[in-house]
């Protein structure tokens, strides 16, 4: 599921970001599909993971993508909540045929809101304005 500021953008707060942040489901057969469809991205860094690598500490596993400079960051779990806990009203769209979640307003100004970061901060406080008004940016 895309979270942080992707998903921020997909709600209609466009902003910068450095990374592509994904929770993800912490089952085997899950991480192991992840990891063979990342096994080539950027540099390959990727092929060097395995399941066992994922557990359910706080934290991310960055995956390096040098050329375009562009980052993945995999969590098992954000702020104490997992993939399985905020998937239930989770977005969607869809893209090439395939459907792709996408943290709801609700989830992401949670996560958010608790930040010391700056960003994170007006993230939040764009979400509520946009869930008073979905046109706010526009």
């Amino acid at each position: 599921m895309v979270v942080g500021g992707v998903a921020v953008t997909l709600h209609g707060y466009v902003r910068f970001t450095e990374d592509v942040d994904l929770l993800v489901s912490a089952e085997v057969v899950n991480l192991e599909c992840l990891l063979g469809a990342l096994k080539h991205f950027g540099e390959g860094y990727a092929s060097d993971l395995q399941p066992s690598d994922f557990d359910d500490t706080e934290g991310a596993i960055r995956i390096v993508e040098e050329t375009e400079s562009c980052h993945v960051d995999l969590f098992t779990c954000m702020s104490g909540r997992r993939y399985e806990d905020v998937v239930g009203d989770a977005e969607i769209f869809t893209l090439n045929g395939l459907e792709v979640r996408y943290a709801s307003k609700d989830a992401l100004i949670a996560w958010k809101e608790k930040s010391v970061r700056d960003k994170d901060r007006l993230d939040a406080l764009a979400l509520r304005r946009l869930q008073a008004n979905p046109c706010a940016f526009d």
